[in-house]
C-alpha cells in the first residue's frame, strides 16, 4: 500500500480514523478524510501501543496493526490458516494459554503452529476435542480459568533453555539468514545524494554474506539486489529455511538532521521480550559500535514483522542515520560499508560460539 501520512487525504483515510475512533484513540476536531495533526498523534499512539516505530506514517505495518487490534476474544472462531490470522483475539488467546502453563510462543498475535499446538494440549487437558479450533466452548473455558498471576509464561523456560545452549566452535555449518531491508519498490530513506536505503543495505549484506561464507556458514538471503518481498514473505523464507538466526540491516531515519548513531532491535511486547533476540541484538550493537566507532543509540524492543514472524533469534540493526549528512556520508562509502559487514560478521560468530548464561 501506498504510506498514508500528514497531507494525505481521500476514503483511504477516512476508513484510517474510523478505525481509530473505534479503539477509543482518535479524539474529536478531525475532519473526515484528511490526515490532520490530530490524526497522526492518534496514529502515534497507535504504534507506540502496538511496539512500532512511532512515525505517525501508515504503511503495511500500521496498516496490519490497527486491523489487528479490532478483533477481541471470541469476536470470531480462531484456527491455523494460510495465511495465518492475526489480532488482538489471537494475542488476547496467546497470552491466556501461556499463564495457564501451555506454550504458545510469544504473544505476537499471529495464530501459528506453536499456538495451535498450545490449543490443543489445553482443550485435551479441560476435557474439550483437542481439534485446534477455538470455539465458544474453548473461550468459556479459557475465561473461567484465567491466571493473571500463574508465574512465568511457558515460553520464557524455552528460551532460557536456549540462552543455556552448547556453545559452537565455530561458524562452520551455521545457518544464517541476512535480511537487507526494503528493496527497489521500497526503497527506504534517500540520502541527501540520491542513494537509497535499500542499495546500501544490500552492498552492506553481500560484503557479510562473503565473509561468512568463507568461515563455512550456509548464508541465505531474504532478497536480490532488485526484489522487494514483504516483510511476511522475508520471515516465512527464514522459517522454511530453518535459519539459526535471522540479522536484518536497515537504516534509521529522523526528522531531526542531528540525530545520528547506531541502534539495533528485537522482538518485545509490554508483557514479554525475546531473550535469545535481545542478547543477539546487543551482541551485533556492541561490535558495531566499537568498530564504527559511532555512537550508541541502544537496543530496543519492537514488533515489526521480521521480528514477530521468525522463529528463529532475530535483530534488526541499523548502523546509521541516512537523514544525517555525517552518518549517510559515511553509510554511501564503500569502504565503510564493509567495516559495518566485518562488525555484523564479527557479532554474528561471537553469539553463536559464546554460552550465554
Amino acid at each position: 500500500m501506498e504510506p498514508i501520512s500528514r497531507g494525505s487525504t481521500g476514503a483511504e483515510v477516512e476508513d484510517v480514523q474510523r478505525r481509530l475512533r473505534d479503539l477509543g484513540l482518535l479524539a474529536d476536531g478531525c475532519e473526515p478524510g484528511v490526515y490532520c495533526d490530530v490524526t497522526e498523534r492518534s496514529v502515534r499512539q497507535l504504534q507506540r501501543q502496538c511496539g512500532l516505530p512511532s512515525d505517525g506514517v501508515v504503511d503495511n505495518e500500521t496498516w496490519s496493526a490497527l486491523v489487528a487490534a479490532s478483533f477481541r476474544l471470541g469476536d470470531r472462531m480462531l484456527f491455523e490458516t494460510r495465511p495465518m490470522l492475526r489480532g488482538e483475539d489471537v494475542r488476547e488467546l496467546q497470552l491466556r494459554l501461556n499463564l495457564l502453563g501451555f506454550d504458545a510462543g510469544f504473544d505476537d498475535g499471529i495464530f501459528g503452529p506453536s499456538t495451535r499446538a498450545a490449543l490443543e494440549a489445553f482443550q485435551s487437558e479441560v476435557g474439550l476435542d483437542a481439534d485446534g479450533i477455538l470455539g465458544p466452548s474453548s473461550v468459556d473455558h479459557l475465561v473461567r480459568l484465567r491466571r493473571d498471576h500463574q508465574g512465568q509464561p511457558a515460553y520464557l523456560a524455552r528460551e532460557r533453555s536456549q540462552l543455556r545452549r552448547a556453545r559452537r566452535d565455530s561458524l562452520s555449518g551455521a545457518r544464517i539468514l541476512l535480511d537487507p531491508a526494503n528493496g527497489p519498490e521500497v526503497p527506504g530513506w534517500i540520502a541527501s545524494d540520491g542513494t537509497p536505503e535499500h542499495a546500501i543495505t544490500w552492498a552492506i549484506v553481500s560484503a557479510a554474506e562473503g565473509r561468512l561464507v568463507a568461515l563455512g556458514a550456509n548464508v541465505m538471503l531474504s532478497r536480490g539486489p532488485r526484489t522487494s518481498p514483504s516483510a511476511a514473505e522475508r520471515a516465512a523464507l527464514a522459517n522454511g529455511s530453518e535459519a539459526e538466526l535471522i540479522v536484518s540491516i536497515g537504516l534509521n531515519g529522523s526528522a531531526s538532521p542531528s540525530d545520528r548513531g547506531a541502534t539495533a532491535s528485537y522482538f518485545g511486547t509490554q508483557r514479554a521480550v525475546s531473550e535469545v533476540g535481545r542478547r543477539l541484538a546487543e551482541v551485533l550493537l556492541q561490535r558495531t559500535v566499537a568498530t564504527l566507532g559511532t555512537p550508541d543509540c541502544r537496543s530496543h524492543p519492537t514488533t515489526v514483522s521480521i521480528l514477530r514472524m521468525s522463529r528463529a533469534p532475530a535483530t534488526v540493526l541499523e548502523p546509521g542515520f541516512l537523514t544525517n549528512a555525517e552518518d549517510a556520508a559515511l553509510l554511501c562509502d564503500a569502504a565503510h560499508q564493509r567495516r559495518i559487514a566485518d562488525a555484523i560478521v564479527d557479532g554474528i560468530a561471537a553469539f553463536l560460539t559464546e554460552r550465554h548464561v
